[in-house]
């Protein structure tokens, strides 16, 4: 019995040694958490990085850049250039070529890699979470499965506080990109696109100043990007979307009669059939102080 107890311990520790000998991928490294979504790994060249779902190119630049992995400027570079299987079908239209394409999730990195490496990685992902069935959904719905990730990508930061709100809020822009009564999505997290994410790419972005005194290229992208001056959908992804967000798009929440919807200050959502209704819940939660 001691010989069966001895071979027994001895084969749990060979076991756990050829564990740890594993490379990180293979999961057999154990990863330290730190609070900015960064991990450290027994290989001090490696590092593994969290990006979260909706982020844009530029803020998962700067996180690369924050973690070693490559220089910000040389990834976004990398994500303006045309990738091969990736079809854009306005190129000059978009602010970041690839924007949208860069699939939030965790990666592994060797520290101080070549940007369009690490831009693989991202891609690679995408196109294996991409299934046949949602491009052949998209094309049943009439849209490119480009157009798919864009109406994703407001879907995603609409919801960002309450990503189970999807399928909802995704069947109101149905509703009115169905509807011959609508022909902008007023979808306030465009113009934020612009604003707050791509100002300073842009140019910088002056608050209070009217479009027509903006730089070009704020007033250009405006145009092309804000749901409160382009028709339909904007011109690309306004930010990288979630698998939830992407299905979202394609199987909307069903018997939606809704083309109007806002949260209030606590992050609840409301939605309306009609603007009257829209406009008397704004006012009653603006009295009871439930409004910023």
């Amino acid at each position: 019995m001691k010989r069966v107890i001895s071979c027994l311990i001895i084969l749990a520790t060979v076991t756990l040694m050829l564990s740890s000998c594993q490379r990180p991928q293979d999961g057999g490294i154990p990863f330290i958490t730190t609070k900015n979504h960064t991990t450290t790994t027994a290989n001090p060249n490696i590092v593994r990085v969290t990006f979260p779902e909706g982020f844009t190119v530029l803020q998962i630049a700067e996180r690369l850049e924050e973690n070693e992995v490559c220089p910000a400027d040389e990834f976004i570079t990398a994500c303006n250039t045309p990738y091969d299987g990736i079809d854009i079908p306005n190129p000059e239209d978009r602010i970041i070529l690839l924007e949208g394409y860069i699939f939030a999730d965790t990666y592994e990195f060797y520290k101080n890699s070549d940007a369009n490496t690490v831009l693989k990685k991202f891609i690679t992902n995408h196109n294996n979470r991409i299934t046949d069935e949602m491009k052949s959904r998209a094309a049943e719905l009439g849209y490119t499965m480009d157009e798919i990730l864009t109406l994703a990508s407001i879907i995603q930061k609409e919801c960002d506080e309450d990503i189970t709100e999807c399928a909802n809020v995704s069947a109101v822009f149905h509703n009115r990109l169905n509807s011959p009564r609508f022909s902008m999505l007023q979808s306030d997290v465009t113009t934020f696109y612009i604003k707050n994410f791509m100002g300073d790419y842009l140019g910088g972005y002056q608050k209070g100043t009217e479009l027509k005194n903006q730089n070009e290229k704020i007033q250009k992208y405006m145009n092309l990007y804000s749901t409160y001056y382009c028709k339909g959908l904007p011109a690309g992804p306004i930010c990288n979307p979630s698998i939830k967000a992407i299905t979202a798009a394609l199987y909307p929440a069903q018997d939606s009669e809704n083309y109007y919807f806002f949260t209030d200050k606590d992050f609840n959502y409301y939605y309306f059939k009609n603007y009257s209704d829209f406009q008397a819940k704004y006012y009653e939660l603006k009295k009871a102080g439930k409004w910023e």
